[in-house]
């Protein structure tokens, strides 16, 4: 039968759930991410901390008479998943996966497309929110999962955890929260442009752009420098709440405050900006 003599038929199958959508949409931008060799080697060379770290404890264990210094305990996780940020994996990775995220749909149309099919603003973040929070949590939460593993394997006593007995809560928590922190703000930026190179370099200079400033009026005698007013020292500092050590932080508690601050603001960014992409579309 010629397609002009069919007659507008109904769809009679059951829609699905939010989840599933979503998750649709993750899997297709994180088989276009796997594909990318870039992107491969990037989380490669992001796991370099990760050998050292567990070199660290396979020598403390082996050879503990050798290496006194060598000490094993829950700072050893926190410094760990704080210097995938200060070493910029956590920077990058965001940056790669989600700079270009919902610009780029912006910028071809596609963001138009996909509102015009049963799938909400909601849903269209959480499948776009997906692949950048599974990747920082591939160089954060994963890699510290392992070591953990690798010090219960290498272990003749549980002391490590008779000492922090919510060490895997804490690296849970503490890896989560960065992971979800830096995905709002780089998704909250890609909304902003058409291009993914300006949102990418909005990022960089949101990320990066607060230590620098941070270190420039650090200089003057009058003025300390609160961790809260950067990305990354905030991020750094607010571990200490989940590791229960908050005295040696800085300012921990007024940093967690800021970063939920900005998630907020973040949240709010998306709403505002793909409602009225959508309207003027």
């Amino acid at each position: 039968m010629p397609l002009h003599d069919l007659s507008y038929q109904r769809f009679e199958g059951a829609r699905t759930s939010r989840l599933a959508r979503s998750l649709a949409m993750a899997r297709s931008s994180g088989s276009l991410l796997l594909r990318r060799r870039s992107f491969l080697l990037l989380l490669a060379v992001s796991w370099i901390s990760v050998i050292l770290r567990g070199a660290q404890i396979f020598v403390a264990h082996s050879f503990p008479d050798a290496f006194p210094f060598l000490t094993i305990d829950a700072r050893l996780w926190q410094e760990f998943v704080s210097q995938q940020v200060l070493y910029l994996p956590v920077i990058l990775i965001a940056l790669y996966t989600g700079a270009g995220a919902i610009s780029a749909d912006l910028a071809s149309g596609a963001f138009v497309v996909y509102l015009s099919k049963p799938i909400s603003r909601s849903d269209y973040v959480i499948g776009k929110a997906l692949p950048v929070v599974t990747a920082l949590l591939a160089v954060t939460l994963a890699p510290a999962l392992i070591l953990l593993l690798v010090h219960l394997f290498l272990a003749e006593d549980l002391v490590l955890f008779q000492s922090a007995p919510l060490l895997p809560l804490s690296v849970i928590g503490y890896s989560v929260w960065t992971c979800s922190y830096f995905t709002l703000a780089v998704l909250a930026i890609s909304s902003l442009s058409r291009s993914s190179r300006v949102a990418g370099a909005g990022f960089v200079a949101l990320s990066l752009g607060g230590p620098i400033f941070l270190k420039a009026i650090s200089r003057l005698p009058i003025f300390d420098p609160p961790a809260f007013l950067s990305m990354i020292d905030a991020t750094v500092d607010s571990g200490h709440l989940f590791f229960g050590d908050v005295s040696a932080g800085r300012t921990p508690f007024r940093s967690f405050v800021a970063m939920a601050v900005l998630m907020a603001v973040s949240v709010a960014v998306l709403r505002f900006r793909l409602r009225s992409a959508e309207v003027s579309s």
